[in-house]
């Protein structure tokens, strides 16, 4: 059963971790095509403006679990690597627990937004005229997905100790 909520949850971080360069490879696509039908005096994209600021928000949200899975995050070691092995692991345990408390904060609010949203029927009024709400959301669910991998890491980090004891 837990490998299967592995296989489950690790194919939904991969997952959106790929919708966000999708998006982002979507987004230099139209900026590009945006840029070439100016110049040729066709037109334009009104809304590109807006529509890459939503690409972007929601990409950060998207892929934030992802690159914390493949620890491709940018992090400065330059404390660390001066210290010793328990100590580093103490620090490592600290910061996944901060990691653990500051993502379901932000999931809690986010999901408080999101359902006052959803009732309220809030929306943004720019270019275009979008619900609010789903955007709330992916902030929501990319909290939950935080926790659950700072959770896993503080696992993974635990199992290898009491391997390597």
């Amino acid at each position: 059963m837990m490998s299967r909520f592995a296989r489950a949850y690790r194919g939904v971080v991969v997952g959106f971790g790929y919708a966000a360069g999708i998006g982002l490879a979507a987004l230099a696509l139209l900026i590009t095509t945006d840029v070439f039908i100016r110049n040729l005096g066709i037109g334009n994209f009104p809304w590109l403006l807006e529509v890459s600021e939503y690409v972007l928000f929601v990409a950060t949200f998207l892929a934030a679990p992802w690159v914390l899975r493949e620890n491709a995050h940018v992090s400065v070691d330059l404390l660390l690597t001066g210290l010793p092995p328990n100590v580093r692991r103490v620090l490592d345990a600290i910061a996944n627990c901060l990691g653990v408390a500051i993502s379901a904060t932000l999931a809690w609010y986010a999901f408080r937004v999101t359902r006052d949203g959803i009732v309220r029927g809030d929306l943004i009024f720019k270019e275009l005229v979008v619900p609010e709400w789903p955007f709330l959301a992916v902030v929501a669910l990319a909290g939950c997905l935080l926790v659950v991998e700072f959770s896993l890491r503080m696992f993974r980090r635990q199992a290898s100790n009491r391997r390597g004891a």
